[in-house]
């Protein structure tokens, strides 16, 4: 199993994306709230929102159902690290990455914040 970032959500509902990992991909809780917040903002809510739920239906992903407070510990690693490092990244992206670190699993992303956080494994996309 591979945790998705948003922006590779993104880029599969825009269909940029065809050479993903055969494996199971995981939805961070905090991914599946950036998805529904760009949704709900976004230019064209119901479209977008059918285009979510098509990509969740013909894709094999599961979504974290809640976000998990065994996290914590691992936010406040993660957190304290970047800091003594001088290279902060945004907090819904800590989240991401510790919710990974608490699972053990590494993360798909394009974003190169996650460069910074060396308590999780990158599978990084083009």
């Amino acid at each position: 199993m591979i945790a998705v970032d948003t922006n590779i959500i993104s880029a599969l509902m825009r269909g940029e994306l065809y050479d993903m990992p055969d494996k199971e991909l995981y939805v961070p809780f905090m991914v599946m709230t950036e998805l529904r917040a760009g949704i709900a903002a976004g230019n064209d809510p119901v479209k977008n929102q059918t285009l979510l739920d098509i990509l969740f239906a013909d894709t094999n992903l599961a979504a974290s159902p809640a976000l998990m407070p065994e996290a914590i510990p691992c936010y406040t690693q993660i957190y304290a690290y970047l800091k003594k490092q001088g290279t902060p990244i945004s907090a819904n992206d800590i989240w991401i990455a510790a919710e990974c670190m608490q699972l053990s699993l590494p993360l798909l992303t394009r974003d190169k914040d996650f460069n910074n956080v060396p308590q999780i494994i990158l599978v990084p996309v083009g």
